[in-house]
């Protein structure tokens, strides 16, 4: 929820270190807060995304991912930013996550977690899908609590 790009690379870039120290890795991990960033903060068009991120970090974000996606962070980065580009409502954006084969769940959760901020992609998530989340100490009413109260960060001077 910083307000810039520049205080979201700085906080994930420490916070990187920590869990994915290598260059693509940190990277990696920048590219994908961005993502979630430039759709809150509303900067630009989702066909922009890839060359927007590619203007802060290095790497071919504007680069369409074919096939299956290996575990290599970038890799399920990559792949997320060409799904959300590509699509138009979560629920395809979702089943086109799926597709690709592979390292699918980091997929869908780094392209889900940007994609629900785009004003240019429609929240149709099946209502079963969210109600059937397990729902212990940090299940279903523990997120939506939490993206509440991140949510209400949007615009402020934190960092």
């Amino acid at each position: 929820m910083y307000p810039t790009p520049e205080k979201v690379i700085k906080a994930v870039t420490i916070q990187a270190a920590i869990t994915h120290n290598t260059p693509n890795g940190i990277d990696a991990a920048v590219a994908a807060a961005l993502m979630s960033h430039y759709f809150i903060y509303r900067l630009g068009a989702k066909r922009k995304l890839g060359e927007f991120l590619e203007g802060y970090v290095s790497g071919e974000w504007n680069k369409p991912c074919q096939g299956k996606v290996k575990s290599k962070g970038w890799m399920s980065v990559r792949a997320a930013i060409t799904a959300v580009m590509r699509n138009d409502s979560m629920s395809e954006l979702l089943q086109d996550c799926i597709a690709f084969t592979g390292d699918v769940d980091t997929v869908a959760t780094i392209a889900l977690a940007a994609g629900s901020c785009s004003e240019e992609i429609t929240q149709d998530i099946p209502h079963y899908l969210v109600i059937g989340l397990e729902n212990g100490a940090y299940g279903r009413d523990y997120l939506i609590e939490l993206d509440k109260q991140l949510m209400s960060l949007v615009g402020k001077n934190i960092g």
